[in-house]
């Protein structure tokens, strides 16, 4: 589990938060598809999920069970840090791969 702290409180069920708890980690494959299938609905086409924005917003909202529209609400720079924290989640996870396999040859010991 993460914090985002934000630089500007965002009203959430109620209450105005000064930061959100997230767990990237703890997403699976079928909170991919389903966020991907909300997105669909609400006519937001998602294009390369590495950089899509809106995209990484609606990830974020899942992995700190909050509404998409409530990152929507959230000040422009905090709603870039938490886009920036799915992106980087995601693609760091992409040159740890890149790393291992360059080579293309496996390892010998």
């Amino acid at each position: 589990m993460e914090v985002l702290k934000l630089k500007k409180p965002v009203m959430i069920n109620g209450e105005n938060k000064t930061e959100i708890t997230y767990d990237l980690d703890s997403l699976t494959g079928a909170d991919i598809e389903l966020v991907y299938n909300q997105l669909k609905k609400k006519g937001i086409t998602v294009g390369a999920v590495e950089i899509d924005t809106s995209y990484h917003m609606a990830i974020f909202a899942q992995a700190a069970g909050i509404d998409y529209e409530d990152v929507k609400r959230m000040n422009a720079k905090d709603c870039k840090n938490a886009v920036v924290a799915v992106r980087n989640f995601f693609i760091g996870d992409l040159e740890e791969l890149s790393d291992e396999t360059s080579s293309g040859v496996p390892e010998q010991e």
